[in-house]
């Protein structure tokens, strides 16, 4: 019985990087490939399947390395040693490959060890224990970049809080008491995500969002990861970013976090609920005049429904949406609420109509007003934001 179909028989999954028992399942997967390979001679479909489980685009690039006869071994025998040797010191070939780039890189047998400038600074860097750290996570390229959209689309004010728990992180920007908007990023989002206890601190968003883009793919084919470390209050969020074998560590400094406002609104006290796709909300803000200071937002089970409206110097627009539009999903409305808000505050709640599918817009009697994003995943995670704005004035 093989490693893989031990972990399938107990129902478990395969150890993470942080399990102690990672580097004997990684070892042993790799021995039943290399028999296998010596006696068939070749790669078997199935074996390929677990390296690129294991390994990911980094096999990827190691096997088109190798098809392109880039792995040299030498050694003091005529002939191909495939036998490990007993000790360091008893080595007698090393292996050499070279790059894509032309840059020549030695490996020595049994001992973990490159000599290019990226094995060096990674192992300096990934910390070694990591049972220090109440919070580790790791995401790849392809979810990344719905998170730094995510960032970026609550990135209106310097300071953002980040609340951790067992389902995820959740980050909140607040603007003058009278906006707050919070995106809620899922533990399923993370390739992996190990969280010892709830933790909450305060950072720099406009840093942060600088730090994930430092390093961003030209192409499809580039790779890029990024670790995420936090030992707990006082110290660093510290971020790893790899890059094809470029490693960067980023220390960002967190601070102390300062009391938010409770924005929320129960179920019990909706008495309007809109969800409609966001290309027609798109059209709409599209319409608006950016020189207007107000906006008014009216919600009725009546005529007219379902109106926005704009108060500029000399002039008020209307812009009435049908509410048996197709581009509206659900149009729940119990009473007439009619709110005013400053535009310089739903201006920032329009940023993530360019990565959501739908939105909510729900209200209260109190005329607050919260927009709810849905973000889809590529590999169909769902991810929400929501923005809450206080009213102004209310009629």
């Amino acid at each position: 019985m093989n490693s893989y179909q031990q972990v399938v028989n107990t129902g478990s999954q395969p150890p993470t990087v942080y399990d102690q028992k990672y580097v004997d399942f990684v070892d042993n997967v790799l021995k039943e490939v290399a028999d296998d390979f010596e006696r068939e001679k070749k790669f078997s479909d199935q074996n390929l399947l677990k390296l690129h489980k294991l390994f990911d685009g980094v096999f990827e690039r190691a096997l088109d390395l190798y098809e392109q006869q880039r792995v040299t071994q030498i050694s003091t025998s005529n002939t191909i040693i495939t036998e490990p040797c007993k000790g360091i010191n008893e080595a007698s070939w090393l292996m050499q490959v070279k790059g894509h780039s032309g840059a020549l890189y030695t490996l020595f047998p049994e001992i973990n060890y490159c000599t290019c400038a990226a094995f060096r600074l990674q192992t300096n860097m990934i910390p070694s224990n990591t049972e220090d750290y109440i919070l580790i996570a790791k995401v790849g390229l392809t979810n990344l970049k719905i998170i730094i959209e995510l960032l970026k689309a609550t990135n209106f004010k310097e300071i953002a809080t980040c609340l951790g728990s067992e389902n995820g992180l959740k980050i909140t920007v607040e603007d003058a008491k009278c906006m707050q908007a919070s995106a809620y990023i899922p533990s399923t989002v993370f390739d992996e995500f190990e969280l010892k206890e709830d933790v909450t601190f305060s950072l720099s968003l406009n840093i942060l969002v600088d730090c994930l883009c430092m390093f961003w793919p030209t192409s499809q084919e580039d790779s890029v990861t990024v670790q995420i470390f936090y030992k707990g209050t006082g110290y660093p969020l510290s971020i790893i970013i790899e890059e094809d074998g470029i490693i960067t560590d980023c220390s960002l400094k967190t601070l102390e976090v300062e009391e938010l406002l409770d924005f929320h609104l129960d179920t019990e006290n909706v008495v309007n609920k809109v969800v409609l796709q966001t290309e027609l909300l798109k059209a709409v803000m599209a319409e608006l005049d950016p020189t207007s200071q107000l906006v008014k937002l009216c919600l009725s089970p009546e005529k007219p429904f379902f109106r926005i409206s704009l108060e500029s110097i000399g002039s008020v627009c209307h812009i009435d949406l049908p509410h048996d539009n197709d581009l509206i999903d659900t149009f729940q409305c119990t009473t007439t609420v009619t709110s005013t808000f400053k535009l310089e505050y739903i201006k920032p709640a329009m940023k993530a109509l360019s990565c959501a599918s739908k939105v909510s817009l729900r209200t209260n009697n109190a005329g607050l007003l919260c927009f709810q994003y849905m973000i889809k995943t590529e590999n169909g995670n769902t991810c929400y934001m929501e923005y809450y704005v206080r009213f102004f004035i209310i009629n």
